[in-house]
């Protein structure tokens, strides 16, 4: 184990990872500078620093972010959202995790042996301070355990009835029990952390069989900060071609199909928020793609040249599901985000003011990427003066399609005139106005008035 502490003032690195706000796309969003002092984008820059120039990012994978037991002020909500995040730097066979906002600790698995990494690929654990790292080249799951800013080695996990692992690159503790994806064995392998199996995964859907599973995620009844009692596996499978669905009793629910996204990719490392929503990175397309818990597609983010989040070939990604945090590692480092939301192909049309019956009516439809407190205003053209229809509604992301009709409000003088709408979104995480997306649809003209 290796400790790294910062030795100069941050000035210097803030220069180097602040970013801009109010980026187009905002479903994920830069925390303010209040929140991580700017410090949301790490680069080999950063790592030198607090490494003492020792280690170099090679083929980072998969994260995890945790608030451990160890770390919280009881006495005090202040460092509620302050996390320790594990992430393997796999080239380099080693474990990296932060021990506070400026430094950081390295576990040199690179070492032959019982107490060497070989392609480590996924890490798990528990704010109780267990970490599991599934050991891909080595055909194992190790078990740590963090105490005092170290990670002590408790052990190897075996199944113990005598069926070995076969490349595990995948590994999710959820409900108390480890979700595995073994890959060599084309199953989802749960256990208990004794090795004791509890079952075999082995799901086929509409005459697909799972194959060579690459990435699990799980939430199961007990977890923390789940909003739903929809409890599943999301898993990754077929060379990162397919995403399944499976309940938790290894039963098939729904699968999506990489090809049905019109892209050049394929799936990677996944993760599940709050709300259920399933995260997969893209590295080939650079991009994160966003599924509702339906397995309905919602949206992509990120990419490179984007006017937005930029991602650079994004690999493991994790989320503190009680804040929206997420976390994500790219080539050659890693970027923190807020979950945020966004409004996207807003239409405003077939306006409709019935005076017989004091009602106005109007089809609206728009594509929310989070589940989001919605308002809805009406403007007359070139006034500022606003007529509302709604106010901090909540509504699920995904697709919005609605005729909304709502009594017309007193001197709403609008039947002659053109109007625009306006949409505003907050995500549920947060009411901060730094989170708040507002979208104005193109002027309508009433189709006819009685």
């Amino acid at each position: 184990m290796r400790t790294a502490l910062t030795i100069i003032h941050f000035l210097m690195i803030l220069l180097f990872t602040a970013g801009s706000y109010g980026a187009d796309n905002t479903t994920f969003v830069t925390p303010p500078w209040r929140h991580c002092l700017g410090i949301h984008k790490v680069g080999q820059f950063y790592l030198d620093i607090l490494s003492g120039y020792s280690e170099k990012f090679d083929d980072p994978q998969g994260l995890f972010c945790i608030k451990l037991d160890c770390n919280d002020d009881t006495g005090s909500d202040k460092d509620d959202d302050e996390l320790t995040v594990f992430g393997l730097n796999s080239g380099n066979h080693n474990l990296i995790f932060n021990s506070g906002m400026t430094s950081i600790c390295i576990m040199d698995g690179s070492g032959e042996g019982l107490a060497g990494f070989d392609r480590p690929l996924d890490v798990t654990g528990s704010r109780e301070g267990d970490v599991f790292v599934a050991d891909t080249g080595n055909d194992r799951i190790l078990h740590f355990l963090y105490q005092k800013d170290r990670l002590n080695r408790i052990g190897d996990i075996a199944l113990t009835d005598g069926d070995p692992l076969s490349s595990p690159s995948s590994i999710s503790l959820s409900g108390g029990l480890l979700f595995i994806a073994d890959t060599g064995n084309d199953r989802i392998a749960v256990i208990e952390d004794n090795g004791k199996p509890v079952s075999m995964m082995r799901p086929e859907f509409r005459g697909m069989k799972l194959w060579g599973p690459t990435a699990v995620e799980a939430v199961s009844k007990g977890d923390d900060w789940v909003y739903y009692n929809d409890f599943f596996v999301a898993v990754v499978d077929s060379l990162g071609n397919r995403l399944w669905k499976i309940s938790t009793d290894g039963e098939p629910v729904e699968v999506a199909k990489y090809s049905s996204l019109g892209r050049k990719g394929r799936f990677g490392h996944v993760a599940i928020d709050y709300f259920g929503n399933i995260y997969v990175t893209d590295t080939k397309e650079c991009v994160i793609h966003k599924f509702s818990r339906h397995l309905e597609y919602i949206t992509a983010i990120g990419g490179i040249g984007y006017n937005g989040i930029e991602l650079d070939e994004p690999r493991g990604i994790s989320i503190y599901r009680r804040f929206g945090q997420i976390f994500v590692s790219e080539r050659s480092g890693a970027q923190y985000f807020w979950i945020g939301t966004d409004i996207l192909r807003l239409c405003a049309e077939n306006l409709v003011f019935d005076h017989d019956n004091n009602i106005l009516i109007i089809d609206i439809s728009f594509l929310l990427t989070e589940h989001s407190y919605i308002s809805m205003y009406l403007e007359r053209e070139g006034e500022k003066k606003s007529y509302t229809l709604f106010e901090d509604i909540i509504i699920p992301g995904g697709e919005f399609a609605r005729t909304v009709k709502v009594p017309c409000l007193e001197d709403m003088e609008l039947a002659n005139c053109k109007i625009r709408l306006t949409v505003v979104a907050k995500p549920t995480y947060s009411s901060g106005e730094f989170l708040e997306v507002r979208r104005i649809s193109q002027l309508i003209a009433p189709l006819s008035s009685r």
